[in-house]
């Protein structure tokens, strides 16, 4: 099952089956009124957007976990709440992006990273080697990027392969452009995701679509 439907993240996972995800992996709103460089804003952004943390708790399985994106300066609001929907934080990951990013010139060091929080339902178990909390993924750049505030597949494709088996089942309330969907295509995961946008939705259908049939190092070669 690969699936994305378009709508409501707090609707549409209503539909998804108590207990049946082992991973919820997501890149919400962060709330911060992001704003790219050509003018391009993020739906449901003007603060952090948490309101769908306990639907995640639900749909997912005693033993599974969740990754979340942040920043520096909303995370204790993501941490909050992540706990409050009954998961239990674990660590956090480090993914640098391989290069200098937005904000204040004159008072910030330039940001070259994101964060992940990871928290547990329950007992969990890596099902692999123990994956390190660094990792180096360049961002997506220039005419290759889809969504203004895109991840880059091979991030989410390390994610997965760290977290899930295959055949397990993913779920992604935010998927943007689809990144998180073509990293569970490649890796042999099934694939739930919702996204508000419509132009995003259709990309993100046409990427997985692309993606089927192809391995890793066959989609990342061409």
């Amino acid at each position: 099952m690969q699936r994305l439907v378009k709508g409501d993240a707090m609707i549409k996972l209503r539909s998804v089956p108590t207990e049946s995800a082992q991973l919820v992996l997501t890149d919400p709103p962060y709330g911060i009124g992001y704003q790219s460089t050509t003018g391009v804003k993020i739906k449901n952004d003007e603060r952090p957007f948490i309101w769908w943390m306990h639907d995640a708790h639900r749909i997912c399985k005693p033993g599974g976990g969740i990754l979340c994106f942040t920043r520096w300066d909303i995370q204790d609001s993501f941490k909050l709440a992540i706990e409050a929907a009954g998961f239990k934080i674990r660590s956090q990951v480090v993914w640098d992006k391989g290069g200098n990013g937005m904000g204040d010139c004159k008072t910030q060091f330039s940001p070259r990273h994101e964060l992940i929080w990871w928290a547990t339902k329950g007992k969990f178990a890596f099902p692999n080697e123990r994956p390190l909390s660094l990792i180096s993924v360049p961002k997506p750049r220039g005419n290759k990027r889809t969504h203004p505030t895109e991840k880059p597949v091979e991030l989410m494709y390390q994610l997965i392969e760290a977290t899930t088996r295959p055949g397990d089942l993913v779920v992604d309330p935010f998927t943007g452009t689809g990144a998180s969907g073509v990293a569970c295509t490649l890796s042999g995961r099934r694939f739930f995701g919702t996204e508000l946008d419509g132009k995003y939705a259709r990309k993100a259908r046409e990427r997985i679509a692309a993606a089927r049939g192809m391995s890793h190092d066959d989609y990342f070669n061409r």
